[in-house]
């Protein structure tokens, strides 16, 4: 049984959200200078690599990460490929045979946009009716292949408010560039972190056979 790493690899050249913070590692000891020990802190954005939203971030009284079911974030997956300039719309979703699968990855050019340090903008991101188009289909978990579902701007509330008012747990920042379309069953438990908005994940594949 196979498995894959779909996440970032942290680190100061890692690209981030427009607006976020940059990755810093703090050395705070290190044997090489004589400490007994080798000891770091970070300082980051909670949305930094790749990560999961939880409502709260963008939802008055919404469910903090700590507070999601642990079941949302493990179980059969379908990675599905997508074309795109710069939007997944409703006809996109309408073309998928989800066949129940609750949890759904998105592949689109965003993947090698992911291996750029400097963040691009014309990213493929979710119109507002394809997400209402995903909630309407019963989808617990979508993973897009950027750093957020929608552009920066005006669209950032409306498109994550569809999702998230509906309580649907969004992982962004994967890197689906070495993954075939297909289904696979999808791990990728955030840190719990109490009352936060989001948190890193470890993203990761498997075969079903």
């Amino acid at each position: 049984m196979k498995y894959y790493d779909i996440s970032l690899n942290l680190s100061a050249d890692t690209v981030r959200w427009i607006t976020s913070p940059p990755f810093e590692l703090h050395e705070r000891r290190r044997m090489s200078r004589g400490d007994h020990n080798n000891s770091s802190a970070v300082t980051m954005s909670l949305h930094s690599g790749t990560h999961m939203d939880a409502p709260f971030h963008f939802v008055p009284g919404g469910a903090t990460i700590d507070k999601l079911p642990l079941d949302l974030f493990m179980g059969p997956t379908l990675v599905h490929a997508v074309e795109t300039d710069r939007y997944i719309t409703a006809e996109h979703v309408a073309a998928i045979e989800l066949a129940g699968i609750t949890r759904l990855l998105f592949k689109t050019r965003n993947s090698a946009l992911l291996k750029r340090p400097s963040y691009e903008p014309d990213f493929a991101a979710f119109s507002v009716e394809a997400a209402e188009a995903l909630v309407a289909q019963g989808v617990k978990l979508v993973g897009l292949d950027y750093l957020s579902v929608a552009h920066a701007g005006e669209e950032q509330v409306p498109v994550h408010r569809a999702f998230l008012d509906r309580g649907v747990a969004l992982l962004e920042g994967i890197d689906l560039s070495r993954i075939n379309p297909g289904c696979y069953e999808l791990i990728c438990f955030p840190i719990r972190i109490h009352g936060a908005d989001g948190a890193p994940c470890r993203a990761v594949l498997r075969d079903l056979i």
